[in-house]
């Protein structure tokens, strides 16, 4: 290697008498990187640049990354080690920095008068009597260089420093490309679930008025057949679809760990029976029998209702779709007390082809689907239903548990949920049935035409006052000389959207009992809360579930 190189001063580690290999330091400090979480990069960068030190007896050591300031290259110096710590986060102009040449050269480079070299690192490295530095070379990509430095006349780096070194360069980059492939993945995850996410939104638009439109044929179709078959069937399948829309928006808020519950005080006999509403029609045509052990009383929780019914009617419908036709279905409700505390358990129970001990540690795994033997293969589902009632009963403090002696020989599914203090044991009166509902004065608001014609001729096939409006100024107007009870109220419209709607209409003196209900795509918690900070006081999620709308007008 020549004394100088570019008009650099270098000096030549082969020329020197290397110090004795200490292995096992190395093996030790090596073992230590390989352990330590991955999850953050500027600790095991931090990490490195401390064993470098310590293994070439550096007074400093650091990594400086290659970085765009506008339209310079400067280095940063990254992670420093020692007793130049306190420079951490300094930046140098690609041409006025060693690690430059270093890169330029390819090779790694002994710097023996730095301050001269590199005037703009006089005042930094004034006391540094010579530099070590290596590129930092990432799958044909430079990132940067990892360099250790003498503050002491006494400290000279040999070729066996150059070694160690090596080897922890190749460490630092290693952890970089890591961070780099587990960015890319983050990205292309988040652009994903965001593309989930607008489609299961979107498709919510056209659902609502076409169900809402079938409801108010069969309305209009007072049972008559076969009208009345073939419009069930368009029921049963719109259900569906809105069933793998809810689950696609859910698997995209499971994936950023951005699911959520309202707990509230709830029926369990109520959730219950609504689970086993959702899969009756399925579980009639492949002829299950179907056993029930509740005890008796109505038991109240603190939960959320809504996720609570979503968790039961996930682990019916599996019983249900993997049981052959004919077989056995159980379900149980168990009380018991674990550590002083009072817990439930919905037990489902099933003779069906039961899963392979190969399968039963990733049923939980999200878009997970097994082979079934008996059916030929898999049977429908995104295979992200069991994923989310894993996480919606553990945001409830409870799990759910699957258990199978394998194939052809059933499974059990249990949800265990704590009982949450101030839950009480009631008989509380029930729902107002939706055959009992009053007319009501309704006003509809939303942008979208069909919305309005469906719906609104719904509820006035039901034998309520329904006015519509396209707009919030629209809305406004009529609210000036007509007092309906209840509002629905789009959220995602132009211009005035529903929550500033609702604002206004608060305001508005001579609306002061209105009952305002927003109806949007978004059904997040999130989503409610800002409902209700608009003054919404009911959230529907689009498409609107007409038995839900039913309940909430009898109410």
């Amino acid at each position: 290697m020549p004394a100088r190189f570019g008009g650099i001063s270098l000096g030549d580690v082969t020329a020197r008498a290397a110090r004795k290999p200490d292995y096992e330091r190395e093996c030790r400090a090596l073992l230590a990187l390989a352990s330590a979480p991955a999850d953050s990069r500027d600790a095991l960068l931090q990490k490195t640049a401390d064993f470098a030190m310590d293994l070439c007896c550096a007074q400093t050591a650091g990594i400086s990354l290659l970085e765009r300031a506008g339209d310079e290259i400067v280095f940063r110096w990254h992670t420093v080690a020692g007793r130049l710590a306190h420079l951490g986060g300094l930046t140098t102009p690609w041409g006025e920095c060693p690690c430059a040449a270093v890169i330029e050269a390819g090779e790694p480079l002994l710097f023996t008068a730095l301050a001269t070299d590199f005037p703009a690192l006089a005042s930094a490295c004034g006391g540094v009597h010579e530099a070590l530095i290596l590129p930092i070379v990432s799958g044909g990509r430079k990132m940067g260089a990892m360099w250790v430095a003498s503050l002491d006349e006494k400290c000279r780096f040999t070729q066996e420093d150059q070694r160690v070194l090596t080897d922890l360069a190749g460490v630092a980059s290693g952890v970089l490309e890591l961070v780099r492939a587990r960015e890319h993945s983050r990205r292309e995850t988040q652009r994903y679930s965001e593309v989930i996410a607008v489609l299961a939104h979107e498709f919510r638009n056209p659902l609502g008025p076409l169900e809402n439109a079938i409801d108010a044929m069969q309305v209009v179709n007072e049972g008559s057949e076969p009208l009345s078959a073939y419009l069930a069937v368009a029921q049963r399948q719109i259900r569906h679809l809105k069933t793998l829309m809810d689950e696609l928006q859910d698997a995209s808020r499971l994936d950023h760990d951005k699911l959520s519950i309202a707990p509230v005080e709830t029926s369990l006999n109520e959730a219950l029976a609504d689970a086993l509403a959702a899969v009756e029609e399925r579980r009639l045509e492949r002829h299950h029998t179907l056993s029930l052990d509740v005890p008796p009383g109505n038991l109240r929780l603190c939960a959320d209702p809504v996720r609570l019914t979503q968790i039961i009617a996930n682990l019916l419908s599996n019983a249900v779709r993997y049981t052959l036709p004919g077989g056995n279905i159980a379900v149980s409700v168990e009380q018991f007390v674990r550590n002083g505390e009072p817990y439930v358990a919905i037990v489902v129970r099933d003779n069906g082809i039961g899963i392979s001990q190969a399968s039963l540690p990733h049923i939980f795994e999200p878009f997970a689907q097994f082979t079934r033997t008996h059916t030929g293969g898999k049977d429908g589902g995104l295979g992200i239903g069991l994923a989310l009632a894993q996480r919606f009963a553990q945001l409830h403090g409870g799990t759910v548990e699957i258990t199978s002696k394998g194939v052809g020989h059933g499974t059990e599914a249990r949800l265990t949920i704590p009982v949450r203090p101030g839950s009480v044991e009631s008989t509380s009166a029930e729902t107002p049935a939706a055959g009992q509902s009053m007319a009501r004065r309704i006003l509809l608001v939303d942008d979208n035409a069909d919305a309005r014609f469906a719906l609104g001729g719904l509820l006035e096939l039901e034998g309520h006052e329904v006015r519509v409006a396209a707009d919030g100024a629209e809305a406004l107007k009529i609210l000036e000389s007509w007092r309906p009870d209840l509002a629905l109220i789009d959220i995602g419209m132009p211009d005035m959207d529903g929550y500033e709607l609702a604002t206004r209409i608060r305001s508005l003196a001579a609306q002061p009992h209105l009952t305002l209900v927003a109806l949007t795509g978004h059904v997040s918690s999130h989503d409610r809360t800002a409902a209700r900070n608009a003054g919404f006081d009911a959230h529907l999620g689009k498409p609107v579930d007409i038995g839900q709308l039913r309940r909430l007008l009898a109410s």
